[in-house]
């Protein structure tokens, strides 16, 4: 089992401290941070396990694990949480996590349950093998399905118009049609229910940074 961790550089080392003490089998040497896109080093990496920490910047975790999703989609993914929000871990869930953990679980635990989610031994119903394709919902009109791609990728009503060349009430006309369609309630429902149904046009990966340090395997 190779385990990399996602993590901004000052909670990495600590990080690697936690596993080391729970003896996670191979620990890659070197992490990618979390502040910046990661799909170079997570894809020169190849983990079977990719440990994502949410940073205290829940927007950039959330866009590290879409990249890993698409980057290497047979990795499993575990977020060390700092919040365990019932609304947070829709959003999570909802962009591709296999497991949220709370910070202040204890090493061995953290341990173990890495080793779980590697086994498949946790269950999770937000995998994309199970989802449907976005075909078999035809009440959802072009544009709809367009703007639920957009909320569930993180973007605001106004960064949506920005990028459609609508104005806001239209988008919000819009997002209102679809949450009455996929009968959900808010934003974070309709991200997890695109998710769940395979509603979801996944970008290639972006380019990205410069590893802070070379990713290895630990011998």
């Amino acid at each position: 089992m190779r385990v990399l961790i996602v993590a901004h550089p000052l909670s990495a080392a600590a990080i690697r401290r936690h596993l080391r003490s729970a003896a996670v089998h191979e620990l890659i040497e070197g992490y990618a941070d979390g502040r910046r896109a990661c799909s170079e080093i997570v894809a020169r990496a190849r983990p079977d396990v990719v440990l994502v920490d949410e940073m205290g910047a829940p927007l950039s975790a959330l866009a590290r694990v879409r990249e890993i999703r698409t980057t290497v989609p047979n990795a499993k993914v575990v977020l060390l949480a700092d919040r365990m929000a019932p609304e947070w871990l829709a959003e999570a869930s909802a962009a591709g996590v296999h497991a949220a953990v709370a910070k202040q679980l204890r090493a061995a635990s953290l341990g173990m349950l890495v080793r779980e989610v590697a086994a498949g031994n946790v269950f999770h119903a937000f995998s994309p093998t199970a989802a449907k394709p976005a075909s078999n919902h035809p009440d959802l009109t072009d544009r709809e399905l367009e703007i639920l791609r957009l909320v569930a990728a993180g973007a605001s009503n106004s960064a949506i118009g920005a990028q459609l060349w609508v104005t806001e009430p239209t988008v919000k006309f819009h997002l209102s049609n679809v949450y009455r369609k996929l009968n959900v309630a808010n934003r974070t429902q309709a991200s997890h229910y695109a998710y769940v149904h395979g509603l979801l046009a996944i970008p290639p990966p972006t380019g990205a940074g410069p590893a802070d340090r070379p990713v290895s395997v630990a011998a």
